[in-house]
C-alpha cells in the first residue's frame, strides 16, 4: 500500500503532474481525437483483459457517452494490432507486472528492485509477426493510473488519454528517472548528500536532454505512421464502397466472373470473341485488387460446417444456434475481404444455412 503521507510520494505525484502538464501544452486537438477513444478502450481492458468486445463497448458507452458496438471495438483493437486475445493478454500482464515493480521500488527503495523494474521495462513484447509492439509503453502508462489511482494529482490520468505512443514512451522513461532520483538515490545518498546532489542533478538534466532529442524522432516516426494509417483507412473505405450493395458488390462480382470463366475454360467451352475485351477488363481489375493486397477470406460458393464462434464474425442467414457446440451447414454467398495482414476487415463473409450434405473445400490459403 503506497503511503500518500510520505514526502517522497508527494514529490513523485508533483513531478508527474508537472511533466504531464508540460507535455499536454504541445498537443493539438487532432491529437486528442486520434488517441482518446483508443486509450479509453485500453484502460477498460486494463481493468479486465478478458472483456469481450461487446462488453467493452457497453462500458465505453456507459462511462463516456459514446455510441459504440462490439464491431467498433474490434476495429480499434485491429488498428492497434490487439485483436488477438492471447497477445493482448500478454501485453496486459506485462503492464501489470510493470506497475507492481514500480510500487515495490516505492515501498522498498532498494537498488536491486529498481534494476528489476528497468529490466522488465525494457522487455520486448512481440507481435505475431515478431515485431515489437509500439504501444507497449502506452499500455503500461495507462495501466499505471488504473492500478495506482492514488498517484493521480486529480487530472493526470485524464490528460494522458490524449497521448500517443511517443509521449507515453517518454512518460514511462521519465517516471523511471523520477523513481530513481526520489526513492533510490535519496536512500543511498543520505550518507553523503552534498557530494552526490550536484552529480544527480547533472545526470538527470543530461538524461532529459537526450530524451528530448529521442522524443522528437519518435514523434516524427509516429506522425509518419499516422499518415500511413490514414492512407490505409482511405484505401479500406474505397474498397468497402466497391463491395457494398449500392455498387453491386463489385469485389464479389469480379471474383465470381473470374472463377466462372476458369471453370468454363477447363470444361472446354469456347467463349465468344466479342466478350474478350470484357474478360481482359475483369482480369485486370482482379489483378488490381490482388496488387492492392485485398484478399478474400472464404471460398465463394463453398459449403461447410461451422460453429457459433466461427459464424459470429460473419453475416449469417439461418436458424439460430442452440449452443456453442451446435454445428450448421452453411454456404458462402459472399467470401468477405481483408486487407494485407488479415487484421483489417473490409467486408464480412455472408453465409446462408443449407440443408443438403454437399461440401466443398474451405478457406482460401
Amino acid at each position: 500500500m503506497i503511503n500518500l503521507a510520505d514526502q517522497n510520494v508527494k514529490k513523485l505525484i508533483d513531478a508527474l503532474h508537472k511533466y504531464v502538464e508540460r507535455k499536454s501544452k504541445n498537443l493539438s486537438s487532432s491529437d486528442h481525437d486520434n488517441y482518446v477513444k483508443e486509450n479509453r478502450v485500453i484502460k477498460i481492458l486494463c481493468e479486465d483483459k478478458s472483456l469481450a468486445p461487446r462488453v467493452c463497448a457497453e462500458e465505453m458507452n456507459d462511462r463516456y457517452g459514446t455510441d459504440l458496438n462490439g464491431e467498433d471495438i474490434i476495429n480499434i483493437l485491429k488498428a492497434n494490432r490487439l485483436s488477438y486475445q492471447a497477445k493482448r493478454a500478454e501485453l496486459m500482464t506485462w503492464a501489470e507486472e510493470i506497475v507492481n515493480a514500480i510500487v515495490k521500488v516505492i515501498e522498498t527503495r532498494k537498488q536491486k528492485d529498481y534494476e528489476d523494474f528497468i529490466t522488465l521495462r525494457n522487455k520486448n513484447i512481440l507481435t505475431r509477426d515478431n515485431e515489437r509492439y509500439k504501444l507497449q509503453e502506452r499500455i503500461a502508462c495507462l495501466m499505471f493510473y488504473v492500478r495506482c489511482p492514488e498517484l493521480d494529482s486529480g487530472t493526470d490520468a485524464a490528460t494522458i488519454e490524449k497521448f500517443g505512443n511517443a509521449y507515453m514512451k517518454h512518460f514511462l522513461y521519465d517516471l523511471s528517472d523520477f523513481i530513481k532520483n526520489i526513492f533510490v538515490k535519496n536512500r543511498i545518498g543520505n550518507r553523503n548528500d552534498k557530494k552526490n546532489s550536484s552529480q544527480d542533478k547533472i545526470e538527470m538534466l543530461e538524461n532529459m536532454l537526450n530524451r528530448s532529442d529521442l522524443l522528437l524522432k519518435d514523434l516524427q516516426d509516429e506522425f509518419e505512421a499516422r499518415i500511413n494509417q490514414s492512407h490505409q483507412d482511405d484505401m479500406i473505405e474505397f474498397f468497402s464502397h466497391l463491395n457494398s450493395e449500392k455498387y453491386g458488390c463489385l469485389l464479389d462480382a469480379v471474383l465470381n466472373v473470374r472463377n466462372g470463366v476458369k471453370q468454363l475454360l477447363r470444361k472446354g467451352v469456347q467463349l465468344p470473341p466479342e466478350i474478350g475485351g470484357l474478360l481482359i477488363l475483369v482480369e485486370r481489375f482482379a489483378q488490381f485488387i490482388h496488387d492492392s493486397e485485398i484478399n478474400p477470406i472464404l471460398r465463394p460458393g463453398s459449403v461447410r460446417d461451422m460453429k457459433l464462434d466461427e459464424v459470429e464474425s460473419c453475416d449469417y442467414e439461418g436458424s439460430p444456434f442452440a449452443d456453442a457446440n451446435d454445428v450448421k451447414h452453411v454456404k458462402v454467398l459472399s467470401p468477405g475481404w481483408v486487407y494485407k495482414n488479415k487484421d483489417v476487415q473490409i467486408s464480412r463473409p455472408r453465409l446462408q444455412e443449407v440443408k443438403d450434405d454437399s461440401k466443398e473445400s474451405a478457406p482460401l490459403g
